[in-house]
């Protein structure tokens, strides 16, 4: 057995993102966290592409001691947005970030959007690459296209701007300048979708569902491969091809904007402080996480005192936007319209005790409490597939 089995997962997220090292035995070690950048301007919000990247190579350069033990990396991300490559492979602007609320949240409407109100800029586009995809690229050369992230895009597969396909395989090595001590790791599309690297690591069985909960929750039931499945439905990659009937929405977006507003005045006290400020708080209400109002406000502070009518306390707030949360996610169960036999929660968003006692108080099935950092260890899963295969 070779000696390389450590595995790097590049785990980005719409709020901040993360290098995570799996030394072969399944626990993940967090390397290095930084903000996932935003950028508003009169053309509308963009994602920091370039501050984004140089927090991932700021975090892999952190693991230049162990390199020599590095069998693989790979990049997970959320699943809509793309960045815009002209036909010598440059970045034509920042990637458009579906917060700018301007289109529906998807690849397929982003890319209509683009062409009708910026149409130069659509015919310059040669390629266009997700945004795992973009990390990829800029690591090792090679453009592809993640099916995890095509097959939820709502573009055809063979759409004209797509890279070449790629799934779960070494699509090339690190040579990225900056980052010469890790040249000739290979670099592996895998579950380019955040999502669905998190189901592979939950692997619900039929008759169970799972919800991937942090900044969207979204909820799966896993169909019977041998029933036949639905091309809409074929998220997860091979050789987890048992896929799921996906529902979701917003998850604890508006509560994270919140607590970033929080730590930025001094006025966070911590999770555990917070978690139990908020029980005692009194708060019996609910508040939707898909309010519309709340789906990118400036302020969202701001946002939740004009939408319930009144100024409320940190801890108030943490209690109705929680309660919502689970609420949301518990009405996303019921809406398959079937009985399960439990709901596999995994992600950040269960990091906290208060959250998953009153997720757990929503559900119409017993909740089981699964791996918080679901999405990088699906990412690294798939990587010692790849590499051990």
């Amino acid at each position: 057995m070779s000696d390389k089995q450590y595995f790097a997962a590049i785990d980005l997220g719409a709020t901040s993102g993360r290098i995570m090292l799996d030394k072969g035995d399944g626990v993940l070690q967090e390397i290095h966290r930084f903000p996932t950048p935003m950028i508003r301007n009169e053309q509308g919000i963009f994602w920091g592409f370039e501050e984004l990247f140089a927090g991932i190579t700021a975090g892999l350069k952190k693991l230049v001691p162990v390199a020599a033990r590095i069998a693989s990396l790979s990049c997970d991300s959320w699943a809509q947005d793309v960045g815009l490559l002209d036909e010598n492979g440059k970045l034509l602007c920042h990637p458009f970030s579906y917060r700018d609320g301007k289109c529906k949240v998807s690849t397929c409407a982003r890319m209509q959007y683009v062409e009708e109100f910026f149409p130069e800029l659509f015919k310059r586009t040669c390629t266009i690459l997700h945004i795992a995809d973009l990390v990829h690229y800029m690591l090792c050369g090679a453009a592809r296209s993640n099916y995890t992230m095509a097959a939820i895009s709502g573009l055809p597969l063979d759409y004209k701007l797509f890279a070449p396909a790629a799934d779960c395989e070494i699509i090339g090595t690190v040579n990225h300048p900056d980052l010469p001590e890790l040249h000739g790791i290979p670099v592996i599309s895998g579950a380019g979708h955040d999502t669905a690297a998190a189901f592979v690591c939950g692997n619900p069985q039929p008759g169970e569902i799972m919800s991937s909960i942090g900044t969207w929750q979204m909820t799966a039931e896993i169909i019977d491969e041998q029933s036949g499945i639905p091309d809409d439905f074929r998220k997860l990659p091979l050789p987890h091809r048992a896929c799921a009937r996906t529902k979701g929405g917003m998850g604890l977006w508006p509560f994270q904007q919140c607590v970033k507003l929080w730590q930025e005045r001094g006025d966070f006290p911590g999770y555990a402080v917070l978690d139990d400020a908020a029980q005692k708080s009194g708060m019996t209400d609910a508040l939707d996480p898909d309010t519309p109002e709340l789906f990118s406000p400036e302020n969202m502070e701001e946002a939740i005192f004009s939408v319930v009518g009144k100024r409320l306390t940190p801890p108030e707030i943490t209690a109705l936007l929680l309660r919502g949360t689970a609420r949301r996610i518990a009405d996303t169960v019921k809406a398959f319209d079937k009985e399960f036999s439990k709901l596999i929660a995994v992600g950040g968003g269960v990091n906290g005790s208060y959250f998953c006692s009153l997720l757990a108080a929503e559900l119409p099935c017993p909740l089981v409490v699964g791996n918080t950092e679901a999405s990088a260890a699906g990412n690294t899963a798939i990587q010692k597939q790849v590499i051990n295969s």
